[in-house]
């Protein structure tokens, strides 16, 4: 410890005399970051010794979280008074001991809270924000951006783990819950990033940085969060039974899915026509995923379908469902596209519709005898009279160059 307020000293009086005579040869500011590194590190180096030395070690964790804590927030009132820039970004460093302790404590069954966990990540947190609001006006720019950011994932993944190892206690085994657990907060953040209400400091001072940088990579988790979910899990959820669409996994799916289309939606217009296209076909593949695998945990749980791809695809009782589910979406498609005079969702409502009269005849047909093949058969056939009847293919949009000749003649 000696060393390292002996390395902090120093490393203050040589940023203190830029133009001091001693070692005029060298750049005093770099040779006092270094002397501020040094410090710092025989600084923690001293303090974790004395943790890991005298503290039992189910408290280890919360105390290495109050001993970076208390340093950081004794920094921030040195580097603002002082108005030290080096001093000040080594305080925007606490988010990355932070995730060292993490990465170290964490376990299958972490919880953050236990062990005075709880007061530990609340005085990082704390720390954390009041640090970066009162150097906002010493530390670079750049700096606090990119602490801001990695505060909010910390503060976010915290969270989802103590939510996860809430849903644990629900599950002795790996269903629905332990899905739920990862998906839930991240939703919600991207749910609240697309709104365009104005939100308090710090999202108001940095809404870049809560709103985009932050939300990017989430929306990219949730979304292949999604896709795992939906592909891997039956949606049990013992003790509840398994009830389409307001079972757990399915509510925590449609969830997520939201998240990630609002948060897109609401960023798409800043990047082009393109963007918005994207977002719009992402979401739209998504939501048809979700309703093929919807049809597939719905035949495992009633009727009794092993979740197996071969076994569920060789179940006339999956196929049926299928082609009705198929069947009702492309309905929604052409009526949305004829009310909306979109030809081209339209034209992939139609294509669906072929995808399902291919797979009667080379599927169904192909099957001798049974209820569900008879069902499907009427079921589409209903429904593609409806179509018929309710949406029609939409006309051409008018071009704006035949409209302005017209309106000059």
């Amino acid at each position: 410890m000696v060393l390292g307020l002996a390395a902090l000293v120093g490393a203050w009086r040589l940023q203190r005399e830029p133009h001091a005579p001693v070692f005029a040869v060298l750049k005093l500011q770099r040779l006092s970051d270094l002397l501020l590194v040094w410090g710092a590190a025989w600084w923690a180096l001293a303090l974790i010794g004395e943790v890991l030395r005298f503290i039992p070690q189910e408290l280890q964790g919360a105390f290495l979280l109050g001993i970076a804590a208390a340093s950081v927030a004794l920094w921030t009132l040195l580097a603002a008074r002082l108005r030290w820039a080096s001093l000040a970004m080594l305080c925007t460093l606490l988010m990355p001991a932070a995730a060292a302790v993490l990465l170290v404590s964490a376990h299958s069954y972490y919880h953050p809270a236990a062990q005075f966990g709880w007061l530990a990540w609340l005085a990082v947190f704390a720390v954390h924000f009041i640090s970066l609001r009162r150097l906002a006006a010493v530390a670079p720019a750049k700096v606090l951006s990119v602490a801001h950011v990695l505060g909010s994932w910390m503060l976010i993944g915290v969270l989802a783990l103590e939510l996860r190892y809430g849903l644990l206690l629900l599950s002795s085994e790996y269903n629905a819950w332990r899905w739920l657990g990862w998906a839930i907060l991240p939703s919600l953040y991207l749910v609240l990033a697309a709104a365009p209400r104005s939100w308090p400091w710090p999202v108001s001072a940095y809404a870049k940085e809560y709103r985009v940088l932050a939300a990017l990579p989430l929306a990219v988790l949730m979304l292949g969060w999604f896709w795992l979910a939906n592909t891997f899990s039956d949606g049990t959820a013992k003790p509840l039974p398994y009830v389409p669409l307001i079972n757990p996994l399915d509510l925590g799916l449609l969830f997520a899915l939201l998240g990630v289309y609002l948060w897109s939606r609401s960023v798409a217009p800043q990047r082009g026509p393109r963007a918005e296209w994207i977002a719009q076909g992402v979401a739209g593949a998504s939501l048809f995923a979700f309703f093929t695998a919807l049809v597939m945990r719905t035949a495992h749980h009633w009727g009794g379908v092993p979740f197996h791809l071969d076994a569920l695809l060789e179940s006339m009782l999956v196929q049926a469902g299928l082609s009705i589910i198929w069947t009702l979406i492309a309905l929604g498609l052409m009526i949305g596209g004829h009310l909306r005079h979109r030809r081209e969702v339209w034209l992939i409502g139609a294509a669906l519709i072929a995808v399902v009269v291919a797979k009667l005849f080379f599927v169904e047909l192909s099957n001798r005898g049974g209820l569900a093949r008879i069902v499907s058969f009427i079921g589409v056939g209903g429904l593609l009279l409806v179509v018929g009847y309710f949406a029609p293919l939409p006309p051409k949009r008018a071009e704006p160059v035949l409209e302005t000749e017209g309106a000059s003649s």
